[in-house]
């Protein structure tokens, strides 16, 4: 069972029919982190409006949608650097820096945005 499923249904309890056709309900995010398990962030939704609300945030260049590697791939990415931080035992603002940094590796039209605005264009 998925962990954002797992985690919806501890805080709100058991989801009635779910996967049992079209018209069941899905576990949908609201934060666009695929390995966000937070159920503030998680709400009940069709699969359609799911589907709708992800491709309208997923032309937004600052969202985590726009990821160049994914959503699993962003979430590895971001596991990947916790890890290396804790192994090198820095502190929780070090990998802070670690993780935005990260995420940033990911949304290289974001830097571009950025320079655009530097030089006046």
């Amino acid at each position: 069972m998925p962990g954002h499923l797992y985690g919806y249904q501890l805080a709100h309890g058991v989801i009635p029919r779910l996967g049992w056709g079209a018209d069941s309900p899905t576990v949908c995010h609201t934060c666009d982190n695929h390995s966000c398990q937070r159920p503030t962030h998680l709400r009940l939704g069709t699969a359609a409006e799911n589907r709708a609300e992800w491709l309208a945030r997923r032309r937004n260049p600052s969202s985590p949608l726009a990821d160049l590697r994914g959503p699993a791939g962003r979430s590895r990415a971001i596991g990947a650097a916790i890890r290396a931080g804790q192994e090198r035992g820095e502190s929780e603002a070090e990998i802070t820096a670690r993780i935005r940094a990260v995420i940033a590796a990911g949304r290289p039209l974001r830097g571009a945005n950025r320079m655009l605005g530097r030089v006046g264009m």
